[in-house]
């Protein structure tokens, strides 16, 4: 789940980063999670042109010659940051862009005509599913499931979405969800990619909670139907 924005904030103040720093998010090969720091930098209010993923590992940087650090680093704990108070990163308010299972559930009460759910999971989709997601498992966008830090070009993501029966650009709303609210960065970014405007925070929204929550409620519809 997102931190509360002055965890986030604070923790910024920790490790120095401002808001008018380039941020350059990488990780080691077979980690995916590089696309939800993406988002939590970009739902807090940071410069997305600032933002940037490094196609390829720090294992592929290394290969390539690349300069790394080898002192170790202290990564602070939440408990001892200062909460509450002014913080040099700025004072933060809830994001806009994240939905919980209320609002998910208002859309299945109105019909859902002018909402579309995208579910980024891979092969657990078929155990069960809210009725009428659009599959489209993460690993679609990279170049392969073994280099999940490079990504395919935006002409490869384009196309990903039109054969799943997506325009990017649709009118209607987007929300996107997966398993445990990782996955589902890579379908965001790969939106943004493809022109979508994620600064228009009601249209396009990210359910956090995703799968985790919603298959383990009694109230929630689900269905193993695949479309």
């Amino acid at each position: 789940m997102l931190p509360e924005p002055d965890l986030f904030a604070a923790a910024m103040d920790a490790f120095e980063i401002g808001t008018e720093d380039h941020i350059i998010i990488y990780a080691r090969e077979s980690v995916y999670f590089t696309t939800r720091v993406w988002f939590l930098f970009r739902t807090f209010g940071h410069d997305p042109s600032k933002l940037h993923l490094m196609q390829g590992s720090l294992e592929q940087w290394i290969d390539a010659g690349g300069d790394i650090d080898t002192e170790p680093t202290v990564v602070p704990k939440a408990k001892d940051l200062e909460l509450g108070g002014d913080t040099n990163y700025g004072r933060l308010s809830a994001p806009s862009n994240v939905c919980d299972m209320d609002e998910v559930l208002d859309v299945f009460a109105q019909d859902g005509t002018d909402t579309l759910i995208i579910d980024s999971r891979g092969s657990s989709f078929r155990n069960g599913h809210m009725p009428g997601a659009i599959h489209i498992p993460y690993s679609r966008w990279v170049v392969s499931p073994d280099s999940t830090l490079r990504w395919k070009n935006i002409d490869e993501v384009r196309k990903i979405f039109v054969d799943a029966g997506v325009d990017p650009l649709t009118d209607k709303n987007i929300i996107c969800s997966c398993g445990t609210g990782v996955s589902v960065c890579h379908t965001l970014l790969a939106l943004e990619l493809c022109g979508r405007d994620l600064k228009n925070e009601e249209r396009t929204k990210m359910y956090d909670a995703s799968w985790s929550e919603w298959g383990a409620e009694d109230i929630t519809p689900k269905t193993n139907n695949l479309i």
